[in-house]
């Protein structure tokens, strides 16, 4: 995808996400980009219908998830995004990973590149963010390009719950 098409893409996306989350995920493209990388937002609201099909076809585990909040009047208020290497959207490299798991630490996020791991892969992965070592040889959880919003769960946010600052 041109420069031009992965930003409007990103700003559509930006969109659709929660306004304080928006802010978050646009600081962490921010950051990716000054390291020379382009980040693209795959996909940030999702329709319940949507979820309801990635479930079936083993893509995600939830048939509620934070891509699926939505304000009280229905319209998307997304508390998650799927971040892509532009360059690279059909392969997972770790080094951008790692980056977008600690730029996204940095601004109250968390990522799915921890999860379902043993404990001391996900040890190894919170050093090589904590140290920025960038280059580790980490393995990889079940959703590493996810981001969402920290300091909310899943239940809470189906119920309203909003980030507040």
């Amino acid at each position: 995808m041109t420069e031009e098409q992965r930003k409007e893409r990103n700003g559509q996306r930006l969109m659709e996400c929660n306004p304080i989350f928006r802010k978050k995920v646009a600081a962490i493209l921010v950051d990716l980009e000054g390291h020379g990388l382009r980040p693209r937002i795959q996909e940030a609201w999702r329709s319940p219908a949507r979820q309801k099909q990635l479930l079936a076809d083993g893509f995600t585990k939830v048939g509620w998830g934070m891509h699926n909040a939505a304000t009280e009047d229905g319209r998307p208020d997304s508390l998650a995004a799927d971040i892509l290497d532009d360059d690279q959207p059909n392969h997972e490299d770790t080094r951008f990973l790692l980056m977008l798991a600690a730029s996204a630490k940095a601004h109250g996020c968390v990522t799915g590149i921890a999860w379902g791991l043993a404990q001391e892969d996900r040890d190894t992965i919170r050093s090589a963010i904590a140290s920025r070592d960038f280059d580790a040889k980490i393995e990889v959880g079940w959703d590493p390009c996810h981001v969402q919003i920290g300091g909310i769960s899943v239940q809470e946010a189906r119920t309203g719950v909003r980030p507040d600052g």
